[in-house]
């Protein structure tokens, strides 16, 4: 039985990188500090299989807009709500060279597929929000998935 391992890899408002890297912005999360700068990850374990994590440690304001085409829309967490981004190996981007300022997991199963690499539904439940990011070893975990739906009217 493979022993769990939690990383704290920093604290700040989530969002994901923006920038002239698309394959970044539609498959990494950033943390936003003070002044809106991006916060560097605390000691990624880089390629290692694990859970990608967001605890809601103050709620803000939803600002992204609903996604009609991919049916997802904001929905506001519970403070001390555990998100569930993603499970795979673990990478770091660096959109703007200021090293590890952004995370992702490349998953372990399905990746033939291009995008949504990381759950959309718990991004926008997670985002603009102040979380506490982690990642998690250990066994492959039961990951429920949060879905608000978008309706077509």
């Amino acid at each position: 039985m493979s022993k769990r391992r939690t990383y704290d890899l920093g604290e700040g408002v989530l969002s994901w990188p923006v920038g002239e890297v698309p394959f970044l912005s539609e498959n990494c999360v950033a943390l936003l500090g003070e002044g809106n700068q991006l916060v560097q990850m605390t000691d990624p374990p880089i390629g290692t299989i694990l859970r990608l994590t967001a605890i809601i440690r103050t709620i803000r304001g939803p600002v992204l807009e609903a996604d009609h085409e991919r049916g997802v829309a904001p929905s506001i967490p519970f403070l001390g709500e555990q998100i569930v981004l993603g499970y795979g190996v673990l990478f770091i981007g660096d959109p703007h060279g200021l090293g590890a300022t952004a995370v992702g997991v490349l998953p372990v199963e399905n990746v033939l597929r291009a995008d949504d690499w990381l759950d959309r539904f718990a991004l926008y439940r997670a985002h603009n929000h102040i979380v506490r990011l982690r990642a998690e070893t250990g066994r492959t975990p039961h990951i429920v998935r949060q879905r608000t739906p978008v309706s077509d009217s």
